[in-house]
């Protein structure tokens, strides 16, 4: 038995592969360029030029904003990782780069940098005390901080601000932390953009990209990630097609990503039709990974009673008491205490902010009162987001058993 399962491991673990390089379709990959975006880097330089050219630093603030998947994020951590090297002779600049899903707060950023890149211990501190830590660090070696902050309107305005403000309570004479704010164009309006006002150097705001330049992207990343011969034209016009719908070229990835597994999977050394519609019905690029794992358990386990509510008799949208009760079935499946209804709201809140659901508010009279909220799911299959919550509430629970 031992010596079929070490020929089973053998045989998957030495065999070929379709891919040349498949960790260059890994989501947190950044690539060495990125096609159709060479204007809002040149712009990304000339923003954060005077960081090298006046001797007395002064922070620069840079927001980019755009819909999902038009490469904000590869954007920014390009330009920080080049920008850092390209001025090196001239100054230290220390890159720290933090998704807001899962660094919530001011005071985890704080802790994270204190702890994790000066090795000082956080424990007991204020936000103030940590600050003026990093603060003396920086000062004493004479370095400063480019702070890229993803999905930013989770932070908050105020957090941001603070941070902007804080070198002016320490009188060092210099602002030794600069940002780029990264944010979808609505949470930027609604979250950011009146706090933030006056602070913000630039404005960057990246459109989605065209039919010629979804065919650049894949191109190149093909090349990156497959061996010759690996995938077609055809195949990649099927993909683009597919992307195009979505506008989205993190789907793209994704679908590319799945392909070659089922490829490997199957022994093939090229991928097929069917391999891209099997692949792109088990992607959901709305649904990021990194967005439910940051969620705490009693949200996900809000987001699985609505999705079981929206399941029945597939109905469009559900009431937010008629949620709850299916929340309340599922505390009880899973041996949880569930929580109270104002507290519950509160879970759809954070699911509405994060979105994960979608909410609705319709106009049924006259005032306030005449207004009705419903929940629903525009881009997310209610049986997906129902599996992939349950599987991480389960994973949790038996966690804390063991």
């Amino acid at each position: 038995m031992r010596e079929f399962n070490n020929d089973i491991i053998k045989r998957n673990v030495l065999g070929s592969s379709i891919f040349k390089d498949e960790s260059t379709l890994l989501l947190t990959y950044i690539p060495p360029r990125l096609p159709g975006r060479d204007e809002e880097l040149a712009r990304l330089s000339r923003d954060y030029k005077p960081l090298i050219m006046e001797k007395k630093a002064y922070n620069i603030n840079v927001a980019i904003t755009g819909p999902v998947g038009v490469g904000k994020t590869s954007l920014a951590r390009l330009f920080g990782e080049g920008f850092i090297k390209a001025i090196k002779p001239y100054k230290d600049v220390m890159l720290f780069y933090f998704n807001c899903y899962s660094f919530r707060t001011k005071s985890a950023i704080l802790r994270e940098i204190t702890g994790k890149h000066f090795g000082i211990s956080s424990r007991g501190l204020s936000d103030n005390e940590l600050l003026t830590q990093i603060f003396n660090r920086l000062k004493n070696e004479n370095k400063s901080i480019l702070l890229i902050l993803d999905e930013a309107f989770l932070l908050g305005g105020n957090d941001i601000l603070s941070l902007i403000h804080s070198y002016e309570s320490y009188g060092f004479g210099y602002s030794p932390i600069s940002m780029i704010i990264i944010s979808r164009p609505e949470e930027y309006k609604s979250y950011l953009a009146m706090q933030l006002k006056g602070k913000i150097t630039d404005l960057i705001q990246l459109d989605v990209y065209d039919r010629e330049t979804f065919k650049n992207i894949i191109d190149f990343r093909t090349e990156l990630a497959f061996k010759p011969g690996a995938i077609s034209d055809d195949i990649k016009d099927l993909i683009i097609d597919i992307v195009n719908e979505t506008k989205n070229t993190r789907h793209m990835i994704e679908i590319l990503y799945q392909c070659g597994k089922l490829a490997d999977m199957e022994n093939k050394e090229e991928i097929s039709a069917e391999m891209v519609r099997e692949a792109k019905n088990n992607v959901y690029p709305v649904l990021r990974p990194e967005m439910l794992n940051t969620l705490r358990t009693q949200e996900l386990i809000s987001a699985i009673g609505i999705a079981k509510r929206l399941k029945h008799r597939g109905i469009i949208s559900t009431s937010i008491m008629e949620s709850y009760d299916y929340y309340k079935v599922t505390c009880e499946e899973l041996e949880i205490e569930p929580h109270s209804l104002n507290t519950y709201r509160n879970y759809i809140d954070a699911l509405v902010k994060y979105g994960i659901i979608n909410k609705i508010t319709k106009q049924i009279g006259k005032g306030r009162r005449g207004r009705r909220s419903r929940l629903t799911l525009f881009d997310i299959p209610a049986k997906v987001l129902e599996e992939k919550a349950y599987e991480l509430v389960n994973q949790r629970l038996k966690s804390e058993k063991s």
